[in-house]
């Protein structure tokens, strides 16, 4: 009885510490930050990093700050971020994200850290608090009306960049025969 009480323990703090490797939108915010397994130093992953934002600055990624082999600060946007309907009309908007990545060996940590929204009919910029989403919730918890397609565009924006990133860096080792 005793090593069944350990083991449930041992299992809830193994699960209580484990980091999460997707990031989800719920009511208190999008997950802060999600680390992605990577054979390779640090200085690799982070060089590969470089050249997956020039890659893609033709789609307006830029680093916004580095700390070379350690970290990297970048921006860029997301064209048809958001769509709805508003008066027979379909209206989208253009997301301006920031995301920062820290290298370790063997993995890098992606965070999310900043989300600005503008329909492309309006000059208004609206930045998003992505540690609080309760702007999109009603006070039962349940989604606003119109706003159901809310979570997966977050989710899928930051997941689909991990995965762009790792993706990148895979062809990338290939091609140069590592």
């Amino acid at each position: 009885m005793k090593i069944k009480t350990l083991l449930l323990m041992a299992f809830i703090s193994a699960s209580t510490f484990a980091q999460d490797t997707e990031f989800k939108f719920s009511k208190e915010g999008l997950t802060d930050f999600i680390v992605t397994t990577y054979e390779g130093s640090a200085k690799d992953t982070y060089n590969l990093t470089l050249a997956w934002v020039k890659e893609n600055s033709k789609k307006g990624y830029k680093v916004v700050s580095s700390v070379e082999g350690e970290k990297i600060t970048v921006e860029g946007g997301k064209e048809n971020f958001l769509c709805s309907k508003a008066g027979g009309t379909t209206v989208c908007t253009y997301a301006t994200f920031t995301i920062e990545i820290s290298f370790k060996e063997g993995k890098f940590k992606f965070e999310a850290v900043g989300l600005t929204e503008k329909p492309n009919n309006a000059t208004t910029v609206v930045t998003h608090d992505l540690n609080d989403f309760s702007e999109y919730y009603n006070k039962d918890g349940s989604l606003k009306k119109y706003k159901d397609d809310v979570p997966a565009a977050y989710e899928s924006l930051f997941n689909e960049l991990n995965k762009s990133l790792v993706t990148f860096m895979d062809k990338k080792k290939k091609a140069d025969g590592w």
